[in-house]
């Protein structure tokens, strides 16, 4: 069936804000293929907005030698912190400034710098980080929100994944829109864990072995080659669209390399009825 919902979507406002924070948490399989994407996308946002911009780094896994096939490492770091490897490298290579905290992130981690417009990317592969995020949200009180939170996912056993956004854990319709009635910019979302509830319940593997680092699951599960770098694409087109050119008309993107598919929902008044609080 033709999809026409997109001519009928609107595109998200975000609030004006001359400080705008990006934290990327998870530097391994997706994020690690992130960092370098995002470290540009903040030289563009820089020299272009004249904003204050600051992106931060959250890991705390070592580098090992199974991680060199998938994820944006070398043989020569095997030992090192995935976070700060990642910033020392793209501080050298493209003049940016980027800081790595090496420990598990909590949403304490967020209450000195939730202020101004915060992109929060996941890139973790387990319920309990998603959950930590996922509370980062409740820092937005006001109509316009602060925080908006990107989780980047990819599935067992094939070459397909999806990239979600979203902004408040509490969706009301009316609070979407300028006009729900005739809207012409969406300012709210429903969090990645209101589309799909699934992200905050451990998966088999996480309960029953907890010994399993993302990359024995990955080799387990039989996950695409290069399914991160897909999904790091995509999320960097999100990141983009929110924080420099605007224009963003979707919610979230599913995609299939197999067969070759990728498929968006977009912002439309219908498409979000669904996430509707009772």
């Amino acid at each position: 069936m033709l999809d026409l919902t997109y001519s009928k979507s609107v595109p998200i406002l975000t609030r004006n804000s001359q400080q705008i924070n990006i934290w990327i948490i998870g530097t391994g399989g997706t994020g690690g293929w992130l960092v370098p994407n995002i470290a540009r996308l903040l030289k563009v946002l820089e020299t272009s907005t004249n904003k204050k911009v600051s992106c931060t780094l959250v890991d705390p896994d070592v580098i090992e030698a199974k991680n060199i096939p998938r994820q944006n490492f070398i043989q020569s770091e095997i030992g090192c912190n995935k976070a700060l490897v990642l910033a020392a490298r793209y501080n050298l290579a493209l003049g940016c400034n980027l800081t790595a905290i090496h420990k598990p992130f909590q949403r304490d981690l967020l209450d000195n710098y939730w202020r101004g417009l915060t992109l929060i990317i996941g890139g973790v592969d387990n319920a309990a980080a998603r959950y930590q995020i996922s509370q980062c949200l409740e820092f937005n009180q006001n109509k316009e929100p602060n925080i908006w939170y990107l989780d980047c996912g990819n599935h067992a056993h094939s070459n397909s994944g999806q990239v979600l956004l979203g902004s408040t854990n509490k969706f009301e319709l009316k609070n979407a829109f300028d006009n729900p009635e005739n809207p012409s910019f969406c300012i709210n979302l429903p969090s990645p864990s209101l589309q799909h509830p699934e992200l905050l319940k451990p998966q088999p593997e996480e309960l029953s072995d907890t010994t399993l680092s993302c990359a024995e699951i990955a080799l387990r599960n039989q996950q695409g080659l290069f399914v991160n770098q897909q999904v790091a694409a995509i999320a960097t087109e999100y990141a983009k669209a929110l924080l420099l050119t605007g224009g963003l008309r979707r919610f979230a993107t599913y995609f299939n390399s197999d067969i070759g598919s990728m498929r968006s929902h977009y912002i439309w008044t219908n498409n979000l009825a669904q996430y509707n609080s009772k």
